[in-house]
């Protein structure tokens, strides 16, 4: 594992993985306090994803975010990694891990732009999307979904369902297996798609390394605990299958 963003992927805990939401969270002005009750709840990365808002805003939201993990967090704020949506020049501007999508600059470009210490995410939801960007190399963390369709994402994808998903770690499973241990030269995986607690268990279960939610945090009366017990039902899920989820307090 030479590359720098591949270390930082391999230190994040992934396990739950907030996707903020303007309009659920009450307006742009109001995620910042999302973002910081989904981590006190237990989330261990954040992406901002705003399709609606300028450049502007979203460099002030992360910047904000920022500035109030640190406030709230202290040093432990720098474990916690800010990944934009999209927004290749923002996150080249001020220095910020970078997700995109099938459809968006192609993650090969992104890492030409970014260097080789920014994460990159990538979206995918198919088989052979997973094993092209294995070939290809340039992303860190691969999103794979939508597992349940979901209101949060106008263009996505129809759902994989857990089969469909078996289907899109398989190639995974199999490279990790091939580079032995865990897999430290590839990229980490994580689910997205309609997940609630009773999936996250499921999920975890089926060797995933962690879960996207949006809506069941950003939408929730109470961010912190909805954050909270998320995690918790993903790490039974993974405990019920004998699985150590990385990120997980030892005894």
């Amino acid at each position: 594992m030479s590359r720098a963003s591949l270390r930082v992927a391999h230190a994040v805990d992934l396990r739950l993985y907030h996707v903020t939401d303007s309009v659920l969270s009450g307006g742009i002005d109001a995620v910042p306090a999302v973002v910081l009750a989904a981590v006190r709840g237990g989330a261990g990365i954040i992406q901002l994803r705003d399709k609606h808002a300028s450049d502007a805003d979203l460099t002030e939201l992360v910047q904000e975010c920022r500035r109030l993990l640190r406030g709230g967090l202290g040093p432990r704020a720098a474990q916690i990694p800010l990944v934009v949506d999209d927004r290749l020049a923002v996150a080249e501007r001020i220095r910020c891990h970078l997700h995109v999508g099938q459809g968006d600059v192609p993650a090969r470009r992104a890492r030409e732009v970014l260097g080789d210490e920014l994460m990159i995410g990538l979206s995918t939801g198919t088989p052979d999307q997973v094993r092209e960007a294995l070939s290809e190399g340039s992303a860190d963390v691969l999103g794979i979904g939508p597992v349940r369709a979901t209101d949060t994402k106008a263009d996505a994808a129809s759902p994989l369902g857990l089969e469909g998903l078996d289907a899109c770690l398989t190639p995974w499973v199999a490279a990790r297996r091939a580079a032995g241990g865990a897999g430290w030269g590839l990229p980490r995986t994580v689910a997205i798609g309609g997940i609630d607690a009773p999936l996250a268990v499921q999920l975890a279960a089926r060797g995933v390394e962690g879960v996207c939610v949006v809506s069941r945090i950003a939408a929730a009366e109470e961010p912190e605990r909805a954050a909270s017990e998320l995690l918790a039902a993903f790490d039974r899920g993974a405990v019920d299958r004998g699985i150590v989820a990385r990120g997980t307090p030892g005894p």
